[in-house]
């Protein structure tokens, strides 16, 4: 005969009771003498509150309300620093665009056989003026 056995024994248990829910007199101990730009704060600091389930004391109030700031301020660095990669992108793209288009294959050969013309007439007419070869050596000379 077949025997079963439970693979995670936490698992099996009763189900959690539902957290209870939120009234409008629990929101206004988090509300109470703040600004409306602190409104965020204050809401999410009523959600962790909720969450802990915990009652809204003034002690309780005043920590949840730094756990909110400080879990703002982290999501707001952590989004900070993940745009960053974006926005140096975006700026490398526009600074890229504003450069006017570099020259081709073709027009990078015939400036190499234009150079190597220049340097075989400089050349030929040194072979061909031996007194301007010596003068250019006396010069080097001293």
């Amino acid at each position: 005969m077949a025997n079963t056995t439970t693979l995670r024994p936490e698992s099996s248990g009763p189900p959690e009771a539902p957290l209870p829910a939120p009234t409008a007199g629990d929101i206004t101990a988090f509300r109470t003498g703040r600004g409306s730009e602190e409104h965020v704060v204050d809401l999410l600091a009523f959600a962790l509150g909720v969450e802990a389930g915990e009652p809204a004391t003034p002690e309780t109030v005043a920590r949840l309300r730094q756990q909110a700031e400080a879990a703002l301020s982290a999501h707001s660095f952590r989004y900070l620093h993940n745009s960053i990669e974006d926005i140096r992108r975006e700026a490398a793209a526009e600074q890229l665009a504003k450069l006017p288009r570099p020259p081709g294959f073709g027009t990078m050969v015939l400036a190499n056989l234009l150079a190597l013309l220049l340097f075989g007439i400089v050349a030929a007419w040194l072979a061909l003026h031996p007194a301007t070869l010596a003068g250019l050596a006396g010069l080097q000379a001293g």
